[in-house]
């Protein structure tokens, strides 16, 4: 059976949504423009039933069938400006060879589906060791990049090691090992082959290999993309991805690549550490036991937590982290006699080295203090009488503190080899923890707003229906539309009405409480959760209320709004979604600015 391509009202819904706000865009073929967007038409003179011929770029676009990410200059109201196009070849309904050009996006990985990005990160997450996350991710690489096939060697003693690998053949495998990782890495010094990343202009260098590949020789290859993977400023390895098509890796697999490498820097920084412990003394065998259990953590609270627990297996009495948070330090997970509670220690901990905890900047290299003895005939505070403090430093720079105290003169500084290692492992934890928050925040997240995107809507709202089934509660669900935006848009310009969605979501969010969700769902769209609450004159208090905070007047807009019940009306999120949905057409087909309950 033949897959059916997507309609032009599926693109219009699709677009509509862009997670950077509508944009201008066209469907074209080989002989002509199929459609284009009424933006599209009005600001770049673009007409349904051109030929191609008339317009350079969506000719290239559509005879390459290949996505292309380009700058573009057009004329706007009699000035030249600069915008960015997306290409894309796709399948649509009843258009032969047909393609999609994006303009005026911005060079964010948006371009890219985030679902599928987030899908990978929690499939990451979910492996117990290092190992099987690398080997998930390189597996993730062939879908996601549309390459043959991946891998990842690793560094050690000037040799390089396969520490993950995928292939869309199993026959492939074998020639990987023949792979000469040192001459890629030669060539990537000397910027020759394939495409590395640069970190001055931040931005990849990408060229196909045009010629047979010297260090890799198998038939049918024809780009291979280079991607150092470095932590802290230390080489570690490489990742390499294989294609057969010259003109693979386009900008968009660049932008995730920015994204995902330091996360995978991470993973194998983290595993290197770990094979390096286990030749070394059992303190470090130790504390290796105990990264494991770090990186599977979710949060930083209960890292630091675990961390100061894993401390004690150093038979070391106390300790704490000093962790920074904008310009100020604070004390946070206090281990070993310290969790007594014991009144006064931290100020005394800090007179001890005179340090003014109000005008801290930290330490950027281990350091011991030894404490001197009480003079004879006075009161001991603390027993405390050496302390060690042990930087934790991730990608972003120092962003906290180690500190070990102990009772006795021991030589802890024979020791900072142990310590040093266990923040270095601490600080990986720490930093695969805000990748993976920052890599989610940006797939479930509205980037205009900042509120909640339809991605991140579905997440939250399933998981209050679980939560609302269990407590035997209800909630309602609200689906908003502004009167008059696209008016607003094209009287005075998206910018405004950018500013419009920026400033009802802010007032909306400011209305609400805490547990109730509101998201972006469409262009001008919103979606909300008022939870605990059912259909009756609180209700509607309440809604109209909303409708009065949210600052509809500033920008001449009203807003209607369809409402359903949970589990009343509808029991599952299809129905519920629906019914709002239905109400919401209703209202704003009978006069707009209604709420709309049955």
């Amino acid at each position: 059976m033949q897959t059916r391509g997507l309609r032009i009202t599926e693109l219009q819904e699709l677009f509509s949504q862009w997670p950077n706000g509508p944009v201008d865009w066209l469907v074209a073929n080989r002989d002509k423009l199929i459609y284009a967007s009424p933006d599209a038409e009005l600001k770049l003179g673009l007409r349904s039933g051109q030929h191609v011929a008339k317009h350079p770029f969506v000719r290239k676009a559509v005879m390459s069938r290949r996505s292309l990410v380009e700058h573009y200059q057009t004329w706007q109201d009699d000035q030249l400006v600069s915008t960015t196009v997306v290409a894309v070849p796709m399948e649509i309904d009843d258009v032969e060879d047909g393609s999609v050009l994006v303009y005026g996006v911005t060079n964010s990985p948006s371009v890219w589906k985030a679902e599928e990005i987030i899908t990978l990160i929690q499939e990451i997450n979910g492996q117990t060791s290092s190992v099987a996350a690398l080997q998930t991710f390189v597996r993730g690489c062939i879908t996601l990049f549309g390459c043959k096939m991946a891998a990842i060697w690793v560094a050690r003693s000037e040799k390089y090691y396969i520490l993950a690998q995928s292939t869309e053949n199993s026959q492939d495998e074998r020639c990987l090992n023949d792979f000469r990782v040192s001459d890629v890495m030669r060539d990537i010094e000397e910027n020759r082959l394939a495409s590395t990343w640069d970190e001055q202009s931040d931005e990849f260098i990408s060229r196909p290999v045009d010629r047979p590949i010297a260090v890799f020789n198998r038939p049918g290859y024809k780009h291979v993309l280079s991607f150092p993977l470095r932590h802290l400023g230390e080489e570690l390895g490489i990742l390499e991805l294989f294609s057969q098509d010259a003109l693979s890796f386009d900008g968009s697999a660049m932008l995730w690549l920015n994204q995902l490498g330091p996360l995978v820097a991470s993973l194998v920084y983290g595993h290197e550490m770990r094979a390096v412990a286990l030749e070394r003394e059992k303190d470090l065998n130790l504390l290796l036991w105990g990264t494991e259990i770090l990186v599977q953590i979710q949060t930083e609270a209960e890292l630091l937590e675990e961390a100061g627990e894993m401390a004690m297996v150093l038979n070391l009495e106390a300790g704490f982290f000093f962790m920074r948070q904008g310009n100020n330090w604070h004390v946070q997970a206090p281990f070993g006699r310290l969790k007594q509670n014991d009144k006064g220690w931290e100020q005394w901990v800090f007179d001890q080295i005179q340090l003014d905890p109000d005008n801290y900047t930290g330490n950027k290299q281990t350091d011991v203090y030894v404490f001197s003895p009480p003079r004879p005939g006075l009161k001991e505070d603390f027993p405390w009488r050496k302390l060690l403090i042990q930087p934790v430093e991730t990608n972003s720079g120092i962003i906290g503190e180690l500190w070990l105290l102990d009772f006795v003169d021991t030589k802890l500084e024979s020791r900072k080899e142990v310590f040093a290692a266990f923040a270095r492992s601490l600080g990986v934890a720490l930093e695969t923890i805000r990748q993976r928050r920052k890599l989610e925040q940006m797939a479930t997240t509205d980037s205009l707003t900042g509120i909640l995107n339809r991605q991140g809507f579905s997440q939250r709202l399933w998981a209050e229906i679980a939560s609302t089934q269990r407590r035997g509660s209800t909630f309602l669900l609200l689906l908003l539309d502004l009167d008059g935006f696209k008016i607003l848009n094209d009287t005075q310009g998206h910018p405004m009405g950018d500013r419009a969605l920026v400033v009802i979501s802010n007032n909306i969010q400011t209305f609400i409480r805490e547990n109730d969700i509101l998201a972006r769902s469409g262009g001008d769209e919103l979606s909300l959760v008022l939870v605990d609450m059912q259909k009756g004159p609180e209700a509607e208090s309440v809604i109209n209320r909303l409708k009065e905070r949210m600052g509809l007047e500033e920008f001449m807009l009203g807003v209607s709004i369809g409402v359903a019940e949970f589990p009343t009306e509808a029991d599952n999120y299809e129905r519920l979604y629906h019914l709002a949905d239905e109400r919401l057409y209703i209202g704003k087909h009978s006069g707009k600015n209604k709420v709309v309950f049955e």
